[in-house]
């Protein structure tokens, strides 16, 4: 019965961990379309309210591509930092 318990702890703990690192690619992945979508419609509106050919869509798209690649990138890099520091605390104690 007891070993029962542990197995459904454990369980129940890497559900928790791929549930939380779904949560969190996930948004990640919405932040980036929301990046894109928000300066590409702005370069749209500044074509339009310029009455110029696609110079800002164009401009605005591919720097709202570089945005959204280099906080996609920042935030990895930095949930990998935070996970290594914290394996370091744990492995000293």
């Amino acid at each position: 019965m007891a070993s029962e318990d542990k197995e459904d702890g454990k369980l129940l703990k890497k559900n928790k961990v791929a549930i939380n690192a779904y949560m969190k690619y996930s948004g990640m992945g919405i932040q980036m379309a929301l990046i894109i979508t928000i300066l590409s419609y702005a370069g749209l509106l500044l074509d339009n309210y310029l009455n110029t050919n696609p110079v800002f869509t164009a401009i605005l798209s591919l720097s709202s591509v570089l945005l959204a690649m280099y906080v996609f990138i920042k935030g990895v890099l930095g949930e990998n930092s935070k996970e290594k520091s914290s394996q370091n605390i744990e492995n000293k104690s």
